[in-house]
Formats: C-alpha cells, structure tokens, sequence
C-alpha cells in the first residue's frame, strides 16, 4: 500500500516524538540525581546536531534538541527543563 498523502511522516513524526520523550525522561532523571554534567550534555547535542543532515525530515528533530538545549545551558532546573521539553513535544505553549 502506498501512502503519497504523508501519512507515513506524520506516523515516524509520532513515533519519533515518543522516542525522544523517552530518552529525555531518563536524561532529566540523570540530571536530577547529578549524574550527568549540564555542559557536557550540551556539548554532546551540539555534536549530535552538527552531525545531523539539514533536511525537512530532520528539521521537527533538530527544534526539538535545540530548545531543550536552550533551557539546559540557561541553566533551568530539571522540573523547568521538563515543562519545557514537554510543551516543544506537543507543539508549543499556547498563545505564544
């Protein structure tokens, strides 16, 4: 079955989603217990993205990172990186 309509995209973009909600859960929870070094995250994703093809298919992957990045190097804490990170998963905050 061939879907042209972009209903495929739109299923790896919710799958994609929930991945990354996943892996920033456990993150946040390392965060919280001190297991992990903020600037030393940052350094990683900073990588991450630079490595990272310029592309429509990755552009959802790379605003998500980076605005989560954006709160780790303003130094929010983890309840507010969690808040964050959730409202870029679901699309943003209302009314901004």
């Amino acid at each position: 079955m061939s879907d042209t309509s972009g209903g495929n995209s739109t299923a790896e973009y919710e799958f994609l989603r929930g991945h990354i909600a996943a892996t920033m859960a456990l993150i946040h929870g390392l965060i919280a217990q001190g297991a992990l070094d903020r600037q030393a995250l940052d350094d990683y994703f900073t990588d991450y993205l630079s490595r990272l093809p310029h592309t429509r298919e990755t552009l959802a992957l790379r605003l998500v990172i980076d605005q989560w990045r954006q709160g780790l190097r303003e130094g929010q804490d983890e309840a507010q990186l969690r808040r964050n990170f959730l409202e870029v998963i679901h699309g943003g905050k209302s009314g901004d």
